[in-house]
């Protein structure tokens, strides 16, 4: 009835909100049509140094008008400079065309381009004494890369000057003598051409072109800028690309498509967090995350997770299908305006906007995805529980007795001592006496915890616009039931980007978006007694989990109710089971969250004089997040076994604006001038409040604070955080012949988390060295370099040294915090220099990016162990050096490129090289679990107990032949990969599309904590092998096996002869619980490659599907994702990660899996 009520009431809340959207909608679209209904048909523009196609676009993009011209009238890429104010458009067309052998006409609506030395068009049917051939009638519908109509495409008869354009529905109508050949083209797209046959309707989709001379990408602080003119190199993702990956979170979406970028995913779990890390690690403990700007404004990435549930990324609220497209800035250069938020690189998101000029165009998509598991841990089903080889249940291993050879018929129990009574079934259980029953449940126990996950994903948008004012609107309904029971994830979405030109110099932007989330997590974290892997990996092959709760009467006769019963506690007897039976943690043990965000960004544009551009920008990005953890009573915890429960409530919002002023002249057609000047004044607060109430004074299923009214069994406590910030910028940029372009930048910035202010130079220069070659074979060359400093503030509150509240005893005075404050505090600094180029080939059908980098971090902040003497325990300072240095390369290109085959394909490779370079006379520094900071080595070394190693680091054995251990920790591996890369393809075939995408991650170390103790637990299937022994063996207790004896265990050689391992090597050093054992024998090479996505689709245009349907097309497709997976490491997905969003990575500790998916995906255009 809760759950029923609790659907109803969040039902209510969406359709209150669907009714509020629909009616701003509403209102949006009246104004739009308003709008178009009273435009004035004069036009402004400025727009220097672009192409001409460039310009006819835009005059498409801001009119009513289309241009047709025949596709050898005019050079489309010859480069002009345009400035007027409200002229009619015979003005800007003379403007435009008075160099060229070119004139034209206006009939209505459409331009139509002439060549001087011709005559005019007259008429689009030629009469039967004009041309001996006789003309018939050919129509069609034009539409664009997504199967929407395109209008103002120009069809013309190829040797004439005989032609149309498409109407608003991208249709067409032409009068063409059988034989001739039609001209498709529309600028930014490929022309095609078609000759006439025997049919009466041509349908034509256009495709985008190779590589577009103007293509821009988004700077630092939200503009654009034309990428052939920039030094700096960054990556783009476009949202074909991220929607096909098949993954519901943005972060995911991006791995293996883009050079210097790593994702590093925490698990398979429904809204898990993942990590970015951009050309390798830049700090130690401080944020090791790029800052996210959303269309132009930073937003919240955050990743507040806790020791026993891993929370989600805060990015991945955002609907992946509303964003146009992703764009990674990776060097210092590119990022230094956000100074001391900018070290781990920055990540600009373009949400969808309407198109002025366009008519209401609804889509509508829907995805069901069906998961599994990707790597399943092989366990052996051949001995039960015990040690020695015999059946015992006071022990944990599963060294016991071999099952097949047990007599087969009904335990003998007794009953006379305790018993346990399941809740469910009633069923009644007893202890062993003797274990007879042959029956094995690894695979009934592992159904019992998975499933088959699942997530339906849909997608509505509208988008359009008249003249004067455009808008997109989207709604997303996410609905995802993770691969384990009960582990559910729920997203809303709403978003509403509107534009209004409210004047021809004033411009009003303004995007909306709310975001809900909810989740039903598990308090599952590996390294905790809880982990749902940790309780079901360790389990005997022979204990049923089945009846896991339920009543435990003593032999006394004492009751005790909701006791669990777990393969430790056969009975429920005691009321710390020491491990959780896994459906005690999946069924009992609650961690649900419910987040609710809105981002606001509201953005004015003023263009008062030609020559000046302001842009006056705001934001906020606000959430809250409520969430909590139950325990019941008698969960596996030290701590919690009593009960626990506890509630945290977090908000954080932040505030930013900008105030941006752009001007440019060109004082000839040699040397030009842009100068921009902002500044930003930014504020971030969080308030996170924690409530826990533990031990319970009754038992109960229900998470409440009315448990225990004892108020010293509740505590609370605050954080409270709050960062401002100040930063005045500037960039000025230099045109040289349209050849050089050199852009000098500075951003000084203040921040409370530090004293003073600080200032972040770079510098970029691009040089295009085409035209001095004169290549057929080269389309394009470009030298590029750059030089940059950004940063990474301090922790905030640590100027000072704080007090904490003191115990009780202490008569609740406070005390003096054990980290000593600092009030010499700088920023992390990060200075790099990279050169690279950009090469194009054969007409722009090839593309080639090279980047070469160094980089290097100081004064790296983090608690330095403080000498005792001086009170403290820490001193919070700047002390670290981390180095990095790394090649990048980019390739793509198309391979066929003709009217109904299309074959094109995308490559990048990098290597980054890490290396700590100094810690301050510390030996490590902590990063996570086995994971630290080493001077001289790469960051996230694996620091372990080993084996003990001559001085040529071989194996320094014992007199049995056995490796021995060295208890000092020392680096074992290093995950860090030496290289890693992407391939894609994609292909077309008429309405049919295919494509893939592969990443490799090669070399590096990783090592599978999960497996040491499973094969000391005795559960692996690698520890229940049987061998017969050819010669006389020893195991390493000395103890001597006869040749021709059979034992359960593993012949080695280490370097002395063929060894023993069995039983007393696994529960050994070699195997089990703890840090101290022979762990560089389990490092394994980290070597992997993985089908990312593979999706083949189908599209039927309008013209085949029926009238009455009213659709503009209809598309099907079905994607793989993470299907395969070839790597030599054992039982599990090396990308997931026991330390979650963190430097830490490559280890595994009974993490939950990574999962493997299948989409099928149906997308209507109405």
């Amino acid at each position: 009835m809760k759950n029923a009520l609790y659907r109803n009431y969040f039902r209510a809340k969406i359709d209150l909100k669907m009714k509020i959207s629909t009616l701003f909608l509403f209102a949006v679209l009246f104004q739009v049509n308003a709008n178009s209904a009273n435009a004035l048909q004069s036009i402004s523009m400025k727009m220097e140094n672009a192409s001409i196609g460039t310009i006819f676009n835009e005059i498409e993009r801001s009119t009513d008008y289309n241009i047709l011209y025949k596709d050898s009238t005019l050079d489309l890429n010859k480069k002009i400079t345009v400035n007027v104010v409200k002229v009619e458009i015979e003005t800007l067309m003379n403007i435009i065309l008075k160099e060229s052998n070119v004139s034209f006409e206006v009939r209505r609506k459409l331009i139509v381009l002439i060549e001087k030395d011709k005559p005019a068009i007259k008429s689009t049917t030629p009469s039967v004494k004009q041309n001996k051939e006789v003309p018939i009638n050919i129509s069609g519908t034009v539409t664009d890369e997504n199967n929407m109509p395109l209008p103002g495409v120009s069809v013309v008869i190829k040797d004439s000057m005989k032609g149309v354009s498409t109407d608003f529905d991208g249709n067409y109508s032409l009068d063409v003598p059988k034989g001739k050949v039609i001209i498709f083209s529309y600028v930014g797209y490929e022309t095609k051409e078609v000759t006439v046959g025997d049919e009466l309707v041509i349908n034509i989709s256009m495709v985008p072109g190779v590589n577009n001379l103007d293509e821009v990408f988004i700077t630092a602080i939200g503009t654009k800028q034309l990428k052939d003119k920039s030094g700096s190199t960054s990556s783009s993702v476009q949202s074909e690309n991220i929607e096909k990956s098949g993954e519901t979170g943005i972060i995911n979406s991006l791995a293996g498509k883009a050079s210097g970028v790593r994702i590093g995913k925490s698990n398979g779990d429904p809204g898990a967090g993942s990590s970015i890390q951009i050309r390798g690690a830049n700090t130690i403990q401080g944020a090791s995350q790029p800052l996210i700007i959303l269309d132009g404004i930073p937003v919240s990435n955050d990743n507040i997770g806790s020791v026993t549930v891993s929370q989600q990324s805060r990015l991945d609220d955002i609907n992946p299908k509303d964003i146009e497209s992703v764009q990674i800035l990776k060097g210092a250069s590119a990022a230094a305006l956000w100074g001391s938020r900018a070290a781990n690189g920055v990540i600009m998101i373009t949400t969808k906007s309407g198109r002025l000029n366009k008519k209401p165009t609804v889509q509508y998509s829907l995805t069901q995805s069906y998961d599994d598991i990707s790597v399943r841990t092989k366990l052996q089903n051949e001995y039960g529980q015990g040690q020695n080889g015999e059946y015992n249940v006071s022990y944990g291993e599963s060294w016991g007795d071999k099952i097949a050879n047990r007599s087969g018929e009904a335990d003998i129990v007794d009953t006379s001592g305790g018993s346990f009574v399941s809740n469910t079934t009633g069923n009644e259980y007893y202890s062993v006496i003797t274990k007879n029953s042959k029956e094995t449940f690894r695979d009934s126990n592992y159904n019992k915890v998975f499933r088959t996950g699942t997530f339906s994903q849909h997608n509505i948008s509208v988008s359009g616009g008249g003249e004067k004012a455009s808008y997109f609107f989207s709604y997303e309904n996410l609905g995802q039931e993770g691969i384990i029971e009960n582990y559910d994830y729920d997203r809303q979405n709403i978003r509403l980007n509107t534009k209004f030109k409210v004047t021809d110099w004033l411009t009003w932007n303004n995007r909306v978006s709310f975001t809900n989330t909810k989740s039903n997590r598990i308090v599952q974290a590996g390294e905790n007694t809880n982990g749902v892997l940790l309780g079901l990996l360790r389990t005997s092959p022979d204990f049923d989990i089945s009846d896991y709760k339920g009543t435990y009467t003593s032999s006394s006769g004492d009751i005790y109710t909701n006791r669990q019963r777990s393969y430790r506690r056969h009975l429920g007897e005691a009321e710390n089971p020491v491990y959780n039976n896994p459906l005690w943690t999946i069924n009992e043990q609650k961690a649900p969250s419910d987040v609710n965000r809105f981002i606001v960004n509201p953005e004015l544009t003023i263009d008062p004089v030609n020559w000046l551009k302001i842009i006056l920008r705001g934001g906020m990005d606000y959430y809250n997040d409520t969430r909590s953890e139950f325990y019941p009573i008698g969960s596996a915890s030290s701590t919690r076994s009593g009960g626990y429960w506890s509630q945290t409530d977090i908000v954080s919002k932040e505030l930013n604006f900008d105030g941006i002023a752009i001007a440019t002249h060109d004082f000839s057609d040699d040397f030009g001038l842009s100068a921009t000047f902002g500044y930003n004044i930014n504020d971030r607060d969080r308030v996170s409040n924690y409530n826990i109430l533990s031990p319970f004074a009754v038992d109960s299923d229900l998470a409440t604070p009315d448990l225990n009214p004892d108020q010293s069994s509740t505590s609370w406590s605050r954080d409270i955080t709050k960062i401002r910030s100040n930063r005045g910028y500037g960039v000025l940029g230099i045109n040289l012949y349209e050849q050089l372009f050199i852009n000098l930048s500075g951003a000084l910035e203040a921040a409370s988390t530090i004293k003073g202010s600080f200032f972040y130079p770079s510098v970029d220069l691009a040089w295009q060295f085409t035209d001095l070659l004169n290549s057929d074979f080269l389309s394009f060359g470009k030298f590029r370099a750059s030089w940059g400093k950004v940063g990474i503030q301090p922790e905030p509150y640590k100027f000072e040294t704080l007090a904490t509240t003191g115990f009780s005893s202490f008569g609740g005075a406070f005390m003096v915090d054990s980290e000593k404050g600092n009030s010499n505090l700088r920023p992390e600094i990060k200075t790099e220099w990279e050169i690279g180029g950009d090469l194009r080939f054969f007409d722009n059908k090839f593309s080639l990016g090279i980047t070469y980098y160094e980089n290097e971090t100081k004064d790296i902040l983090f608690a330095v162990k403080a000498n005792p003497s001086s009170g403290f325990n820490y001193n919070y300072k700047n002390a670290a050096v981390i180095e990095n240095k790394g090649l990048e390369i980019d390739l793509t290109g198309k391979l066929i490129d003709s009217e109904n085959l299309k074959l094109s394909f995308n490559t990048n490779y990098n290597k980054n090289k890490n290396k700590v370079v100094d810690i301050a006379g510390a030996e490590t520094v902590d990063i996570g679990g086995t994971s630290k900071a080493v001077k001289g080595y790469a960051m996230s070394s694996f620091y372990l107990p080993g084996t003990l190693r001559n001085a040529d680091n071989s194996l320094d054995l014992d007199a049995n032949g056995f490796p021995q251990l060295d208890t000092e920790s020392r680096v074992l591996g290093d995950p860090n990969p030496e290289w890693r890369g992407g391939l894609g393809m994609k292909l077309e075939y008429k309405d049919f599309d295919f494509s893939f995408l592969f990443e490799h991650s090669h070399g590096g170390d990783y090592i599978n904590r999960t497996n040491i103790v499973l094969y000391g637990f005795g559960n692996h299937a690698n520890v229940a092998k049987e061998v017969m022994l050819t010669e006389d063996m020893v195991n390493v207790n000395g103890d001597v096996f006869a040749a021709g004896t059979t034992v359960r265990g593993n012949i080695e050689n280490f370097g002395a002869g063929n060894v023993l391992l069995d039983e007393s090597w696994y529960r050994g050093i070699g195997g089990g619980l703890g840090y101290n054992k022979t762990n560089d024998l389990y490092i394994e090479d980290a070597t992997w490659t993985k089908l990312r996505n593979v999706t083949i689709g189908y599209t039927l245009s309008k013209l085949k599907l029926s009238k009455k349907l009213a659709l503009e097309s209809l598309r099907f497709s079905v994607t793989g994702r993470d299907l395969f997976l070839w790597t030599d490491i054992i039982d599990v997905d090396p990308e997931t990660n026991n330390y979650g969003v963190s430097n830490a990575f490559g280890m595994n500790y009974f993490n939950n899996p990574g999962t493997r998916s299948v989409l099928f995906n149906i997308q209507a255009n109405l």
